[in-house]
């Protein structure tokens, strides 16, 4: 993984020909970013009049820009951990090594940020809470489907969840690829209800921002004002995909503004081959 590094912290740079899981713009294939800040999200037209001999143009190539996914360590990473969470996908991480409480540790400038208390820890283990818990961290495993009925039901009684991955980072371990659980919540293959790609994406990414009060209101979007802080994937097909074909059908119909994902199929993940993290860019 190679590194770029932008010195002078107000450089701007214009990342097109991609396409941006945005809210501001459904069809956004465009990000400008100036220093660690987004400052617009748009599409070619716009790209082209914003662009001139100032601005550094990156080709995305068709990659799929998606906010950065936030992982889980053991301890705090070192820097072959840190990049090795990186280029699986995750641009910050939680420090859970039992001893303290759960702390948010981003891999640009970000301050660290501990779990406020009034946030409500689920392990998979632990009985459901009651209805109508405004926040919750759900823990989610690869090898146990509890958590998908736990998020479903939690997200239907109107908390605010974030999804972590069970599995802690140590050593040389690799991280798993996030888009993992996203597949797993279909349960496309089995007769179950499961969850639509978008809300697992969402718990993972700005999710767990928004419990951990983290970059502001836009933390875990790619919105004007928000940090620079996304990924780039090699993904085969985009889509909105949930446990209801009918559903997925309906909502990859332009008219209805959603934001498009990478179509996860088995085990074919998508692939991770850029980072931008604050004023710092890493490339596969």
């Amino acid at each position: 993984m190679s590194m770029i590094t932008h010195n002078d912290g107000e450089a701007t740079v214009m990342y097109r020909n991609g396409s941006v899981y945005s809210p501001a713009d459904p069809f956004a294939t465009a990000v400008l970013v100036q220093g660690d800040r987004v400052v617009w999200v748009g599409e070619e037209a716009g790209a082209d009049s914003l662009t001139d001999d100032k601005v550094t143009t990156v080709d995305l190539d068709g990659l799929v820009l998606v906010p950065g996914f936030v992982g889980r360590a053991g301890s705090t990473p070192g820097e072959n951990d840190r990049s090795a969470m990186i280029a699986a996908g995750y641009t910050a991480c939680i420090v859970d090594d039992t001893q303290r409480p759960m702390e948010l540790h981003s891999f640009s400038d970000e301050p660290d940020r501990q779990l406020p208390a009034e946030v409500v820890v689920r392990r998979e283990s632990e009985s459901a809470g009651s209805p109508g818990e405004s926040e919750m961290l759900i823990e989610a495993s690869l090898s146990d489907t509890d958590w998908i009925d736990l998020v479903r039901d939690e997200l239907r009684n109107g908390s605010a969840v974030g999804l972590l991955p069970g599995v802690r980072t140590r050593g040389t371990e690799s991280p798993v690829n996030p888009w993992a659980w996203a597949a797993l919540g279909l349960r496309s293959d089995v007769d179950a209800v499961g969850l639509p790609t978008r809300a697992t994406f969402t718990a993972q990414t700005r999710g767990v921002k928004r419990l951990f009060r983290a970059g502001g209101p836009f933390g875990g979007q790619i919105v004007p004002d928000s940090s620079a802080d996304f990924t780039g994937w090699r993904a085969e097909a985009l889509m909105v995909q949930t446990a209801d074909t009918r559903i997925a059908a309906w909502s990859t119909d332009p008219r209805a503004r959603t934001p498009l994902l990478p179509e996860l199929v088995g085990e074919k993940y998508p692939v991770f081959e850029l980072a931008r993290i604050g004023t710092t860019e890493y490339r596969m």
